[in-house]
């Protein structure tokens, strides 16, 4: 199957760190057969307009001959929406949105132009369903390459990732009170004890460049006690399921995190990860399971044992193919025009000529 994912390509502006949603809707695909193609409607290519994205992205799909486009939505669109929603009637065009748990209220606005529209949060769906049928739901999941469950567990509590706003005092308390060691994007504050303030972010240097995911999972492979906080949103009050829940399923980390609605859904609290209820009880846990090594390690592997079992991104694209009706190594036919009530097609075998 020929697949187009509309996705950034550079995390947090970086040339050289590759956005893990770039991976995620590339290596997976590929790994299970599937022809990949990108585009980066976010390319900060000098000068080009928002309709000159638009543009460029609607002579990809015309030209391309794709049997599926996955398209990573913001919030914020880099292009023109409605454009592309008139290619619904030929292609098979799926949203996916990031952030509906604080920000449904804009994605909700784009849901229509496209053929499907994927959300990973439950309480979404659930109350949306109704008012759009072409609205599915999936989840984040596991990337496995970087993985490494016998890796030296040489780091004791971790934070990887980006470290902003609210997240900053947060990791300064667990710093001070249970050695949280920081990484990635904002982790130079929190190691000088520095508060994130307006406007930090634009001096050079200051917070520290954003980390490869590769080496992201690295850190996650030799922390015995990783921390996930959950809550995002402008004020940092909104607790979800992060992609990081999964991401770390098979380092052999031990996942110690908010207790957010729906994680029962993926992870056993008690079994599989560990919860805490406020930073005191979380910098309380970590000290805990990193004085007692067995009990670390049997959480530890019964989290990658779940993982592995139904968390790997192959299990989460047969699920979406299987929603949406595509076959893998099938080619698709719109015979209808409404995107909006995820209109029924027939697949026809690859080898056909459309």
């Amino acid at each position: 199957m020929r697949v187009l994912s509309v996705v950034r390509k550079g995390y947090y502006g970086s040339k050289s760190a590759l956005e893990p949603m770039y991976l995620y809707l590339t290596v997976p695909l590929r790994q299970m057969g599937h022809e990949v193609e990108t585009f980066d409607h976010y390319d900060p290519a000098n000068g080009i307009t928002k309709s000159q994205r638009t543009d460029l992205l609607l002579k990809k799909l015309q030209s391309g001959r794709f049997d599926l486009v996955l398209y990573t939505a913001s919030g914020e669109e880099p292009v023109e929406i409605e454009a592309i929603g008139a290619l619904c009637k030929k292609i098979c065009i799926v949203a996916w949105n990031s952030d509906d748990d604080w920000q449904w209220q804009a994605t909700s606005l784009i849901v229509p132009h496209f053929t499907f529209a994927v959300t990973t949060y439950p309480v979404i769906h659930q109350q949306n369903r109704n008012q759009y049928p072409n609205l599915l739901l999936s989840q984040w999941a596991c990337l496995d390459i970087f993985s490494d469950y016998s890796r030296q567990k040489d780091i004791g509590f971790s934070f990887a990732g980006a470290i902003y706003k609210i997240r900053n005092s947060q990791c300064r308390y667990l710093r001070r009170k249970a050695d949280l060691v920081c990484f990635g994007y904002g982790s130079r504050l929190v190691n000088l004890g520095l508060p994130y303030l307006r406007g930090t972010s634009r001096i050079p240097g200051l917070m520290g460049p954003p980390l490869p995911f590769g080496t992201i999972n690295d850190i996650w492979n030799r922390s015995r006690v990783s921390y996930c906080p959950m809550a995002g949103g402008p004020r940092g009050d909104v607790l979800s399921i992060k992609s990081r829940t999964f991401d770390m399923g098979l380092s052999g980390t031990l996942m110690l995190c908010e207790h957010s609605p729906s994680l029962e859904r993926y992870y056993e609290p008690g079994k599989e990860c560990i919860t805490f209820e406020n930073l005191e009880d979380c910098a309380e846990k970590a000290a805990w399971y990193l004085s007692h090594e067995e009990e670390r390690a049997r959480i530890a592997l019964n989290y990658r044992d779940r993982t592995l079992k139904e968390h790997l991104w192959k299990y989460r694209f047969a699920d979406l193919f299987a929603k949406i009706g595509i076959p893998s190594g099938a080619r698709t036919i719109f015979p209808v025009a409404n995107p909006a009530h995820a209109p029924e097609y027939r697949s026809v075998p690859a080898s056909n000529t459309l």
